[in-house]
């Protein structure tokens, strides 16, 4: 009995080294944020808009307010929408999570007469935070990621091997991203759907600005760009801006003449020619 409880014991504790050597490592802590984002855009698939009316256009109403700032981690819609059907009103949602939030940042526009009570219950529908978190805030992944990558091409680090894993970790993700278009049952709550340039500028501009003058890390994100822009209808005019600011970028960086003949004539616009 001394001697099976020991081997479990020494087992264990192997294991238990082998998980903390991994948790370290640039490569697991990609492979953490991946996951993550994919059941962010999983459940984003999944409830889009959180299950509610589509905003177009400008929000109408009243707006309330949260007392303190913060980050919106979660939004009840459910809530909101049974807040709406007893008072008669409509709610414009403003702050989806991941939005930071401030007493002069609304989190939503109310349109209908409602008292204070009712107000702070809608208010209380919002949880707020210190920190975003990713469970319903994809955008907050990509840039996670954004910023491991732009770590990595800094001066210091000189590191653009990992930049271009992390690019391509980004553009599967953006491959497994469905759009906001399908409107839920909660018909008196309206939620803003994503703004995809928002989404591309939280990963790509980092990299434009610091690893402008690595042409391999360039070389990586205008095929990124390429293959969003074909494959996704939704991202494809907000992606080839993207590569046109990319290539603008990288122009005024560089000053070997072979590395410039690559974006001869490109302009993020031209994708077959120039880089290889």
């Amino acid at each position: 009995m001394t001697l099976g409880v020991l081997v479990l014991v020494v087992a264990s504790l192997i294991r238990w080294i082998g998980h903390i050597s991994v948790i370290g490592r640039v490569g697991h802590t990609i492979g953490v944020v991946e996951e993550a984002t994919r059941k962010s855009l999983k459940t984003m698939s999944e409830h889009p808009l959180f299950d509610c009316g589509r905003l177009d256009g400008e929000a109408q109403g009243q707006p309330l307010s949260a007392e303190r700032p913060g980050y919106v981690q979660h939004c009840d819609a459910n809530t909101l929408q049974t807040l709406a059907e007893e008072n008669d009103l409509k709610v414009s949602v403003l702050g989806r999570p991941g939005t930071y939030a401030t007493p002069v940042r609304p989190l939503m526009m109310v349109e209908g007469s409602f008292d204070e009570d009712v107000g702070k219950a809608l208010l209380d529908c919002f949880v707020l935070g210190e920190q975003r978190a990713y469970d319903s805030d994809p955008r907050f992944g990509f840039i996670v990621l954004g910023e491991i990558a732009d770590k990595a091409v800094s001066p210091g680090i000189n590191d653009p091997g990992t930049a271009i894993i992390v690019i391509d970790t980004v553009t599967r993700l953006l491959l497994e991203w469905q759009d906001e278009r399908k409107s839920g049952e909660n018909d008196r709550v309206l939620v803003a759907p994503l703004v995809p340039r928002d989404v591309l500028v939280d990963f790509y501009r980092p990299l434009a600005r610091d690893g402008a003058g690595i042409i391999e890390v360039v070389s990586r994100v205008l095929k990124s760009l390429e293959t969003v822009a074909a494959t996704k209808p939704t991202f494809a005019a907000a992606a080839r801006e993207m590569a046109q600011d990319v290539v603008a970028r990288a122009e005024a960086a560089m000053t070997a003449e072979s590395d410039l003949r690559g974006f001869e004539g490109c302009g993020g616009v031209g994708w077959s020619q120039g880089l290889a």
